[in-house]
């Protein structure tokens, strides 16, 4: 009796971890509704082409004022040129080396990068973002930009790119979605045990 009992738990737990290994990439593609805010942030990463894409897009349809890339120090504002064509002339000049903060070595780029933005969003009265980035990478963002940001006093919405490959069918992830996949669930892991971890020290 007592056999069938651990063969069941067996089955159980392989049954859970099934399920969540099917659902995991599903999970990582957050987003939300998003409406006009001051400013578009994008997050820096292998295919930031397709990020600047639909970054782009939202400012050419009235989006946001502002386009802040936090990895480069940059903040740009759209404007009309006579032909009507969008332009993004240069707000928020690259910091100097010397004047760069320094951050433990363990802080991982996008906590760093939503730091960067934050700092931004401050010097420019900025109240509302429009994060934009990977599909896999929005769980994270999300996770990350509410341990810094206030929700309460500022509106954020999520929009992952579309220009970017994201499969959620469990079937159609091929070897290196699905490296991606855990790599997402290692960074959000990490994310957390450090983040304890600053708080317990501090």
């Amino acid at each position: 009796m007592l056999r069938h009992h651990k063969i069941l738990i067996i089955l159980m737990v392989v049954v859970f971890l099934a399920v969540l290994v099917f659902y995991s990439p599903r999970f990582l593609l957050y987003s939300t509704d998003h409406k006009k805010s001051d400013a578009i942030i994008i997050l820096l990463g292998p295919d930031f082409k397709a990020r600047k894409k639909e970054a782009n897009e939202l400012i050419n349809e009235g989006m946001a004022n502002y386009l802040i890339i936090p990895a480069y120090h940059k903040a740009y504002v759209s404007s009309k040129n006579e032909k009507g064509q969008s332009l993004l002339p240069v707000l928020y000049a690259p910091k100097n080396k010397e004047n760069s903060a320094s951050y433990p070595n363990f802080y991982e780029d996008t906590h760093i990068e939503l730091i960067e933005a934050k700092k931004v969003m401050v010097d420019y009265g900025i109240k509302s973002a429009i994060f934009v980035s990977s599909p896999y990478h929005m769980r994270r963002i999300k996770l990350i930009a509410m341990k810094i940001f206030d929700f309460k006093k500022n509106d954020f919405y999520f929009v992952p790119t579309p220009y970017e490959k994201a499969p959620v069918n469990f079937l159609e992830l091929s070897l290196s979605d699905w490296k991606k996949v855990r790599r997402e669930y290692g960074k959000m892991i990490w994310f957390l045990i450090y983040f304890k971890w600053s708080e317990y020290i501090n």
